[in-house]
């Protein structure tokens, strides 16, 4: 049997056993935003060539839109060029949808 010997003279107090390293919510600057939609376009001019810029300029402001109160923001990017795509492809149908760029 295995024995585990307590040493009655460490305590952890509340709070101070791990740091927290969760993100403190800073907002995301305006730039990185711009160029996280910008590179969703640039994805779906590659996935949807016949559909004109500005269609897919709106569909990927929109899905950015849609996402603007999550709370978890790393994965905004690739949420709304999922979005963008599925509505797309409903509406006009993608190039080579079996093997898309995810």
């Amino acid at each position: 049997m295995i024995s585990r010997a307590v040493n009655a003279e460490w305590t952890v107090q509340p709070g101070t056993h791990c740091p927290d390293t969760r993100p403190t919510g800073h907002p995301i600057p305006a730039s990185a935003a711009q160029r996280a939609c910008r590179d969703v376009q640039e994805r779906l001019v590659h996935r949807f060539p016949d559909v004109p810029p500005e269609v897919l300029a709106t569909a990927a402001a929109e899905a950015f839109a849609f996402f603007a109160d999550a709370r978890v923001r790393h994965y905004v990017p690739v949420l709304a060029f999922k979005r963008a795509a599925g509505q797309l492809s409903a509406h006009f149908g993608a190039v080579g949808e079996g093997g898309g760029e995810v």
